[in-house]
């Protein structure tokens, strides 16, 4: 336990936090500033997951880290935009999936090229073995943090 507890290490998880949020900010920033006319960053966020399968508000919700009321609306202005519908379940009326459209996709797919776009101007300017390497390291990251027992067992131990 006296390892978590490092000094260095805590220094380094701070600057870790801020470079990686400043990261995230600044793509961000870059993905609204070019695709205004469009989609939001977050309703791209939606769309994606949209694309693999048709979804549930809650799923949704959880998804963004946002209210169920927050979903809510941001369905219904994609609902009005054309880019999804909604459909009650048989069931279970108070159930409603949300799909994306065919007029969705073609957004999501003009969105996603414009930022693939954007982003490879940038990382152009990075070598393909640091192209490479930083994206070992963030697929070990996410393998990593999709492992929720490494935080039980630490909590446990305490």
């Amino acid at each position: 336990m006296a390892a978590i507890n490092s000094e260095n290490l805590i220094e380094y998880i701070k600057e870790l936090d801020t470079v990686f949020s400043r990261l995230i900010y600044r793509v961000r920033v870059l993905h609204n500033r070019y695709t205004v006319d469009e989609i939001t960053d977050t309703q791209y966020v939606v769309l994606r997951a949209l694309r693999k399968a048709p979804c549930n508000t809650s799923f949704l919700a959880h998804l963004l880290g946002v209210t169920l009321s927050a979903v809510t609306a941001l369905i219904n202005r994609l609902h009005r935009m054309g880019l999804v519908t909604r459909e009650r379940q048989e069931k279970d009326r108070r159930q409603v999936w949300i799909s994306i459209t065919p007029k969705g996709l073609q957004v999501l797919k003009d969105v996603e090229e414009r930022r693939n776009l954007l982003l490879a101007v940038y990382l152009s300017r990075v070598s393909e073995e640091e192209r490479e390497q930083l994206l070992e390291l963030l697929k070990k990251a996410v393998n990593l943090f999709d492992q929720e027992d490494i935080l039980e067992e630490d909590i446990i131990r305490t």
